[in-house]
């Protein structure tokens, strides 16, 4: 009896180490050889094939791959019809993608109508096609790669373009006039691999692991010790996900107390969980968190 395989496409180059350290915390060994586009995982029933994410929406499309890692801003940009089956969010912690248009700082146009028979470089043409259609603007749209916040006013009036901290779009003096789309990185599926029981209960735990570790990543556990006197002011400032968890402490007065919490909030919540009078605060990482 033949193997039962998940062919799993993984996208590349700038995706490399953000999707390493996910797919190892969801328990796998997993690492990505770009010399070589090769991926090892070891589990014998998933086959990675590494390339680039515009190249994987077509093949996940036509079957040839069961599946695969991509942006949701590729899905839209290839116009593949791909099954979604999870979302992972943005892969760079704490910050958010976008699709933005942005023009120069110093530009005389102060709204998009007056992009009207302006040219627009970008790697995205048919996402910007599609946005100038929809607000109806007549303006060129020239396909360019490689760093086009450097060729705006020189060579475009305006760029559509990624950002995440808008850092890049500000050293090359330009300002954000609309958000395009927002973008993050989603699990998908061919819509015929979905159909077979195997494949598609595959890929649903995967996507199980993949979604608790990256929420983990986000996330912190963290203990601590309050008397009786204390439980209900603590309760009343600690975050989470449910209800913190709370057990008396055998023949005494105290009470160990365990919650999850944002990072961003941690740094706030440990002075005021020390101000209340809470001792043995301990803080720890989390591998994986499923709601």
């Amino acid at each position: 009896m033949k193997n039962k395989l998940l062919k799993l496409g993984i996208p590349g180059w700038t995706f490399k180490e953000p999707i390493e350290e996910l797919f190892k915390k969801t328990g796998y060994d997993f690492k990505i050889d770009e010399k070589s586009s090769a991926v090892y995982i070891d589990d014998q029933e998933i086959d990675c094939f590494f390339a680039r994410a515009k190249e994987l929406c077509p093949l996940i499309e036509r079957g040839i791959l069961d599946g695969g890692i991509v942006g949701r801003a590729t899905r839209a940009e290839t116009k593949t019809k791909l099954t979604e089956v999870c979302d992972l969010g943005s892969l760079y912690l704490g910050q958010e993608t976008k699709i933005v248009l942005a023009i120069p700082e110093k530009s005389k146009m102060k709204s998009l109508k007056d992009l009207k028979g302006k040219k627009i470089i970008t790697r995205i043409p048919k996402i910007t096609k599609d946005f100038l259609m929809k607000n109806k603007i007549s303006a060129s749209i020239e396909f360019s790669d490689g760093t086009n916040e450097a060729k705006v006013p020189s060579f475009a009036d305006a760029l559509v373009e990624f950002t995440n901290t808008g850092a890049t779009l500000k050293t090359y003096n330009l300002k954000i006039i609309a958000v395009l789309i927002k973008d993050s990185v989603i699990l998908v599926a061919n819509k015929k691999s979905l159909k077979d029981k195997w494949k598609r209960e595959k890929i649903e735990k995967l996507a199980i692991l993949l979604k608790g570790a990256r929420l983990a990543q986000e996330m912190v556990g963290l203990m601590l010790h309050a008397s009786n006197e204390m439980v209900e002011e603590v309760l009343k400032v600690l975050p989470s996900l449910k209800k913190p968890t709370v057990t008396q402490l055998r023949g005494e007065n105290w009470f160990d107390v365990f919650t999850v919490a944002d990072k961003k909030e941690i740094r706030n919540l440990i002075p005021k969980l020390k101000k209340i009078g809470c001792t043995d605060i301990v803080e720890f990482p989390l591998n994986k968190v499923v709601i």
